[in-house]
């Protein structure tokens, strides 16, 4: 019976600790504490791990059949948003101090398909990665550095110029240096819109 007592005790005291590690969680703020960017002492940003496992807001695609054979990406991008950054744009319309973007890309693939014709994903090509963060690149456009990665395997990425990413972005997005009107699942999410 003592056993059985002390046994009790032991699961309560271990519940009662993870609700208040929980709570501390909570209290200390999720944004803080979720940070899904990972740097170098440069702050280059090292390859995100488990993308694919964030929030999905959109593929845009822009083959060469219709860019009469030269578009700058000839692709589809599968864009994903951190999830911390994902709970603060559902809340607030914003992207927060660390949001991390990170934009796969994959290959026109086949242009028919038993569901009819159209433009159906090839092969992956690789990644890139937009990072907002204030204190890390305090001259960057909006705070926003871009990253183009050589593969899969790369340990980080490479830190683009800023007339090479920046640039477009600044004069075409929607919003705060991203192309929210390709992604109906942000605009969804955002307070106020329907």
């Amino acid at each position: 019976m003592f056993q059985i007592k002390k046994i009790l005790l032991v699961s309560m005291f271990f519940a009662l600790l993870s609700i208040a590690l929980l709570t501390s969680v909570k209290a200390s703020g999720d944004e803080k504490s979720l940070n899904f960017g990972h740097f170098t002492k440069e702050n280059v940003l090292l390859t995100p791990k488990d993308y694919r496992e964030w929030i999905f807001v959109g593929a845009p695609v822009t083959p060469n059949d219709m860019n009469d054979g030269k578009p700058a990406f000839p692709e589809f991008h599968n864009v994903y948003i951190d999830p911390t950054s994902w709970g603060h744009w559902k809340k607030t319309g914003e992207f927060r101090d660390g949001t991390v973007i990170v934009k796969e890309l994959t290959s026109v693939g086949t242009k028919e398909s038993a569901s009819g014709n159209g433009y159906f994903p090839g092969e992956f090509n690789g990644i890139a990665a937009m990072v907002k963060d204030s204190k890390r690149y305090p001259d960057k456009p909006g705070n926003w550095a871009f990253f183009g990665f050589e593969s899969y395997e790369a340990k980080q990425g490479a830190i683009q110029d800023d007339d090479a990413c920046a640039a477009c972005h600044k004069k075409h997005a929607a919003q705060d240096m991203v192309f929210i009107q390709h992604y109906p699942v942000l605009r969804a999410a955002k307070p106020g819109e329907k």
